[in-house]
């Protein structure tokens, strides 16, 4: 099958090349290396890379090639050593890792191949790709898509998900109609509604693997499932004058998951965690924002029960997901203030944010945010309020100063039974001074006071950019009053190239255990020592 791919794309190639239409030419390279330098005093140590293999690199090629309405594309995934699919483990591989062929007439799309879409805001089904996590849940396949006039769009897709070189054995299909719909003399308001639906299908070796583990459970926790499961969703966009509010309603019926926090009775008497449940599940999410001049709000909510829906009933963690479950804390660029950060929650979350923006002068904002998360029976998981101002006293001159609180389940988030619940507190600042000939300096500081976990941390920051070509970067983190080890230093050092549509990266880091965090998708995951090289260019 890849030799096929591969001999298709470069003959469509040499078709453009030979013929009067000349098609068009693209492609992209992204390139990750690590040097593992072994540090046990931070952790970092006891894997396959630390003590063995000292180097790992993952590595992707795109090329993309469009002529007369056709777009065709190829792309070849290369790991050597790398850490990304388990940080504490090893992989290599290599080989194409996804192709697609997609034409467009008028009102017609057709994609074959490995396709990326998604229902709504992901909540049923959304096929999409984090590298830094090595997630890729593309779904192998077909894919047409019609537009009924203007304002109603049709669109129903099928195929296998992707699971790195491969495809897990069930089959995902589904289908979504939306529309478009203006009211009022002057057009002011707008609706946006969708509704969409997934049918999920276990392969006969799903079956025959999810019966001999059932065929041990007591009459207690025994159930029974169907090879189909469903998942439905409706949603809308309503748009009057400054306000929009986008909202949707998930429900998935006959649902089979395997629940790691529920109590199995053993036929020996004794109790253990982890079993397979068989609930309907369901999602309500709603997000409304408000904008006038000078001020702005936006205020979500989403309440989640037994909403776990994936390709392989025995796949855990971010492994084979066909839905996004979208978090429910806004994104922070600073260190210390985005070291503890939850997950979204499958089977029970009930989670609010809001954030409130104010322009108070030509030289002063503030922004305020609060964000809380609890389980369905009310015990907290999470909360943060930040306080954060904004001071510009001319066009060069960016003051950023702020306050943020937390409160963080560590036990809950990161499966570490018996910790207490983490408090902080984090006071911080950013300078960001631009000079003549394109120079900028940008310097921050932090501090985290904390009695639980590693303890309290101060991290500071000097970043200084010669533009468009160079940027220098020198940043430590270190454990001021440590809780687990003694008083150590995390530093790191960054230089940064870039020419045309090539960048060029080249960093030495220490960096704790700690969650991280990509599009939404986070993990757990070790400390690191050594030097990392990153390379990209587009063509």
């Amino acid at each position: 099958m890849i030799r096929i791919i591969s001999i298709a794309f470069f003959s469509a190639c040499a078709c453009g090349v030979w013929s009067q239409d000349k098609g068009v030419f693209t492609g992209q390279l992204q390139l990750g290396a690590n040097a593992f330098i072994k540090d046990e005093r931070i952790g970092a140590a006891n894997t396959p890379q630390y003590e063995s293999e000292k180097f790992g690199a993952d590595a992707w090629l795109d090329l993309n090639y469009k002529i007369k309405g056709f777009d065709f594309g190829i792309r070849g995934d290369l790991f050597i050593n790398s850490n990304l699919l388990n940080p504490t483990d090893s992989y290599s591989d290599e080989g194409i890792g996804r192709w697609h062929i997609r034409k467009r007439w008028k009102s017609l799309y057709l994609q074959v191949g490995y396709i990326y879409d998604q229902i709504g805001s992901g909540l049923i089904f959304r096929s999409y790709e984090q590298r830094p996590l090595l997630i890729d849940n593309a779904l192998r396949g077909g894919s047409i898509e019609y537009q009924l006039g203007s304002n109603l769009t049709l669109k129903a897709f099928g195929g296998r998900q992707k699971n790195l070189f491969s495809t897990y054995s069930s089959i995902i299909k589904g289908a979504s109609i939306e529309g478009f719909v203006s009211l009022g003399s002057e057009k002011a308001i707008s609706l946006v509604p969708g509704f969409g639906i997934i049918d999920r299908t276990w392969s006969n070796k799903q079956v025959d693997d999810l019966i001999s583990t059932l065929q041990n459970y007591t009459p207690k926790d025994s159930i029974g499932f169907f090879h189909h499961s469903y998942a439905f969703t409706f949603y809308n966009t309503l748009s009057i004058g400054p306000i929009a509010w986008y909202s949707e309603a998930a429900f998935k019926k006959r649902g089979i998951f395997f629940d790691a926090d529920a109590d199995r009775l053993l036929y020996t008497g004794d109790n253990t965690l982890g079993k397979f449940r068989n609930e309907d599940g369901s999602v309500l999410y709603n997000s409304i924002s408000y904008g006038v001049k000078g001020f702005g709000a936006t205020l979500e909510h989403k309440r989640t029960k037994n909403f776990t829906f994936r390709a392989d009933p025995f796949t855990t963690l971010n492994r084979g997901l066909i839905n996004f479950l979208p978090p429910m804390t806004r994104v922070n660029s600073f260190r210390l203030k985005s070291r503890y950060v939850p997950a979204a929650r499958e089977i029970s979350e009930n989670a609010w944010q809001l954030e409130l923006r104010y322009t108070l002068s030509k030289k002063w904002k503030l922004e305020q945010y609060f964000s809380t998360i609890s389980d369905l029976s009310g015990q907290l998981l999470y909360r943060e309020l930040d306080h954060e101002f904004h001071l510009r006293r001319s066009s060069r001159q960016l003051y950023t100063f702020g306050l943020q609180l937390q409160r963080y389940n560590q036990a809950i988030y990161e499966g570490k039974s018996g910790v207490p619940m983490v408090k902080t507190w984090i006071p911080y600042f950013e300078i960001l001074r631009k000079f003549k000939k394109r120079r900028t300096l940008r310097i921050e500081a932090q501090y985290m006071n904390s009695q639980e976990d590693f303890g309290s941390w101060t991290f500071a920051l000097v970043e200084y950019t010669l533009a468009p070509k160079w940027s220098f970067a020198l940043s430590d983190m270190y454990n001021i009053k440590p809780k687990k080890t003694e008083k150590i230093h995390y530093p790191r050092a960054d230089i940064t190239f870039v020419h045309k549509a090539t960048r060029l990266a080249l960093s030495y880091v220490k960096q704790v255990e700690g969650v991280v965090c990509a599009g939404g998708i986070c993990r757990l995951e070790p400390a690191f020592s050594g030097v990392k090289l990153g390379l990209s260019s587009t063509f």
